[in-house]
C-alpha cells in the first residue's frame, strides 16, 4: 500500500476492551489492533484512530480500557466520538427494549454530539466527562504533545499548531464548564444549563 501512495490509514479501533468488541460484533481483537498498529509503524504509514464511548454493554472500567489501549497504540491522531441508536439499528432496538435511551437528541443544536444512552452506573454526563478526558490524557502525554509540537518545527507550520491550539483548548473549557452545568444541574433541576459545546 506505501509503494502505491498510500500515507494515511483512518482505523476505526472502536474500543480497547475484549468484551465491548464482541458486544458490538466487531469481529476483531485488541491483539489484532496492536499488531496492525505496530506493523503501520513499521512501514512508515501514518494511522488516525477513532474510538466510541458508550456502546453496548459499556462501563467505567471498558472506558478506562479503552483509554489505555488507545495511548498504548500511539497513534498520530485520535477521534473519540459517543455512541448512537440510530433508529432501524440493532443498537437502537437493544437501547430501546432496555430504557437506556434518556432522549432522541444526538447533537446540542450547535452541532456538538451528545450522549443519549445510558446503561446503569454510566451516566451521560460522566460519557462526555471522559470523552473530554480521552482528548486530555492522549494529547498532553510528553510523546504526544512533542511529536506535535516536531512536526509543526519542522514543517515550518508554528502559526498553525498556535491557531489550533488555541481553538483546542477555547472548546475544552466550554466542554469542561458545560459538563459542570450539567452536573449542576441533575444536582438542583432550577439551574439552568446552557446549549453549546
Amino acid at each position: 500500500m506505501k509503494e502505491a501512495g498510500c500515507r494515511l490509514l483512518i482505523v476505526g479501533f472502536e474500543s480497547g476492551d475484549p468484551q465491548i468488541l464482541k458486544n458490538i460484533k466487531k469481529g476483531a481483537t485488541v491483539e489484532r489492533a496492536r499488531d496492525f498498529a505496530r506493523d503501520c509503524n513499521t512501514l512508515g504509514l501514518t494511522v488516525h484512530a477513532d474510538f466510541i464511548l458508550g456502546l453496548p454493554g459499556e462501563t467505567k472500567e471498558s472506558i478506562r480500557n479503552t483509554i489505555n489501549f488507545a495511548k498504548s497504540l500511539d497513534c498520530e491522531t485520535i477521534q473519540v466520538s459517543v455512541a448512537h441508536a440510530y433508529p432501524g439499528t440493532e443498537f437502537y432496538d437493544y437501547a430501546k427494549a432496555n430504557g437506556f435511551i434518556t432522549n432522541e437528541r444526538m447533537e446540542d443544536g450547535g452541532g456538538h454530539q451528545m450522549a443519549h444512552i445510558e446503561y446503569p452506573g454510566l451516566p451521560t454526563d460522566y460519557v462526555m466527562e471522559m470523552v473530554h478526558k480521552f482528548y486530555d490524557e492522549y494529547y498532553f502525554r510528553p510523546r504526544a504533545a512533542f511529536r506535535v509540537v516536531w512536526k509543526a518545527v519542522v514543517n515550518r507550520d508554528v502559526p498553525r499548531l498556535y491557531v489550533e491550539a488555541k481553538a483546542f483548548l477555547k472548546l475544552r473549557a466550554q466542554r469542561n464548564r458545560q459538563v459542570k452545568e450539567t452536573r449542576s444541574h441533575k444536582a438542583d433541576p432550577q439551574t439552568p444549563v446552557k446549549a453549546g459545546v
